[in-house]
């Protein structure tokens, strides 16, 4: 199968500490992948790797078939990262925020403007654009910076807890927004400790704790052969984990 993302055996060490243990995941056109995970688990770390943020100690990522370590500027074009605290350019307003992030790849000014008016329409935030991201909320900062990675147009995007901050309506505009982009053969990464959401949302989800995945598959089938819900299944394998 051609993988949009393929992070094979990652791991990352603190010292002595081994913070992501041996991780592999693989996400094809058209996949939502839940990573879940309780704090310390491994989940925004092994994104960050994934982000060309940290460099793995042992492991290969590849986008498209692009490695990360030996293509950058290729395997960087391929995908997007939403961080679960975004670093906002505070002296800017959203326009120009939007604008910067998008223009690094490449796109003019107009194609920028277009698909970002109609992402900001649907997250209420069109009249927020002309003012400074500092007077953002932090759920509206999120909303700013998933329209700047979604106006680029990766084929793959890491979402690290998305939803924080955001209320009702805007939590469930996001799902939509991301069921709609992997509808059009993208994929999406997306940690959260939602687990009602990821039950409902993902096609898969991966379950880590202290670094490794401890299960993987579809929620549905988790489900049927582990417990009776994904809270089930997830509060008895990291409690086990812990023992």
């Amino acid at each position: 199968m051609n993988w949009l993302l393929e992070a094979v055996d990652l791991k990352r060490n603190y010292n002595d500490v081994a913070a992501v243990d041996g991780v592999t995941l693989r996400l094809g056109a058209g996949e939502l992948h839940g990573l879940l995970g309780p704090n310390g688990a491994g989940k925004s770390t092994t994104m960050k790797m994934m982000a060309g943020l940290l460099e793995p100690t042992a492991g290969r990522i590849l986008y498209g078939g692009e490695s990360l370590a030996d293509e950058p500027l290729a395997a960087r074009r391929m995908f997007g990262y939403l961080a679960d605290q975004p670093l906002m350019l505070t002296a800017l307003t959203g326009w120009e925020y939007i604008q910067f992030v998008a223009g690094l790849y490449g796109f003019s000014p107009d194609d920028i403007e277009r698909r970002a008016s109609e992402l900001a329409d649907r997250f209420e935030l069109t009249a927020a654009l002309d003012k400074r991201a500092d007077g953002y909320s932090h759920g509206m900062q999120q909303k700013l910076a998933l329209i700047a990675q979604l106006v680029h147009k990766p084929r793959v995007l890491l979402a690290d807890e998305p939803t924080v901050g955001l209320d009702p309506a805007g939590t469930l505009e996001i799902q939509q927004v991301l069921r709609e982009y992997c509808a059009e053969g993208n994929a999406v990464l997306l940690s959260t400790h939602l687990l009602d959401m990821a039950q409902g949302l993902c096609d898969r989800v991966s379950i880590m704790a202290r670094g490794r995945i401890l299960a993987d598959g579809p929620p549905a089938e988790l489900v049927a052969t582990q417990g009776q819900t994904l809270s089930d299944v997830f509060l008895r394998l990291t409690r086990e984990a812990r023992v």
